[in-house]
C-alpha cells in the first residue's frame, strides 16, 4: 500500500533531471539553429516541442506537490526550481520564435556567442541536477560558482552587443532603426535567458544550504 504523504526524493529528482534533459535539448537546438541557420521555421517548431515538454514536466511537479503531504525539501523550493526550469526554456523558444518571425537572414555575431554560453550553462545545469538526489553539497556548489562565470561573461557580451547596435541609433534610415529594434529584442531575450540559467543556479544553493 501506498502513502502519498510519505516523502518521495526519487520522484522529484526524476523530474528534475527531465526538465535539465529538456532545457540542455533546447540550448542545443538553439545554437545549431544560430550557427547553421538554414530552415529556421524547421529548427524552430523543435524548440516549440521543447517548451510543451517543459510545460509537461512542470505541471508533473505541481500535480506531485498537490498530492503529497510531506515532502522531502521545502514544498516553496520544489515549486522555485521547476518554474525557473521551464522559464529558461520559455525565453529559448521565444528567441527562436522572433528569429523566424522578424525573417532574420543571418543572426548577428552576439547572439551566437550568447547561445554559446546558455549551451554551455544549460549543459553544466543537466549534469548537476542529477547531485539533488543526495543534496552533494561540493559538485552542487562548483556548478553554481561555474554559473556565476558564464553568466559573468554573458553580461560583457550582452552590453558589448547593446552598445554596438546603439552604434546605430542616431541614424535616420529606418531600415537601420528596425535593425536595432530587431536584435534588442533578440539580445534581451537571451540575456533574459542567461539571467535565468543563473536564477536556476540560486534555487539549487538555497536547497542545498537549506538541507546539507
Amino acid at each position: 500500500m501506498k502513502f502519498p504523504f510519505l516523502p518521495n526524493t526519487g520522484a522529484y529528482s526524476d523530474l528534475f533531471e527531465a526538465a535539465g534533459n529538456n532545457l540542455a535539448e533546447a540550448a542545443r537546438l538553439l545554437l545549431d539553429l544560430v550557427t547553421d541557420f538554414v530552415d529556421p521555421e524547421m529548427k524552430a517548431k523543435r524548440l516549440v516541442d521543447c517548451e510543451h515538454e517543459g510545460d509537461r514536466i512542470t505541471h508533473a511537479v505541481y500535480s506531485r506537490l498537490n498530492s503529497t503531504f510531506v515532502t522531502p525539501i521545502d514544498r516553496e523550493d520544489i515549486y522555485l526550481l521547476a518554474g525557473r526550469l521551464d522559464d529558461v526554456v520559455d525565453s529559448i523558444e521565444a528567441v527562436a520564435d522572433m528569429l523566424v518571425l522578424h525573417r532574420v537572414i543571418e543572426p548577428i555575431d552576439a547572439v551566437v556567442q550568447q547561445a554559446r554560453l546558455i549551451d554551455v550553462a544549460a549543459k553544466d545545469t543537466a549534469a548537476s541536477l542529477v547531485h539533488l538526489r543526495d543534496i552533494a553539497r561540493e559538485p552542487l556548489q562548483s556548478y553554481w560558482n561555474r554559473i556565476d562565470e558564464l553568466e559573468t561573461e554573458a553580461d560583457r557580451v550582452y552590453r558589448r552587443a547593446l552598445a554596438d547596435l546603439y552604434a546605430f541609433s542616431d541614424d535616420d534610415d529606418d531600415s537601420l532603426a528596425r535593425h536595432v529594434l530587431t536584435w534588442k529584442d533578440i539580445v534581451d531575450e537571451l540575456e533574459r535567458a542567461m539571467d535565468g540559467l543563473e536564477h536556476v543556479a540560486d534555487a539549487v544553493e538555497s536547497i542545498v544550504l537549506k538541507n546539507s
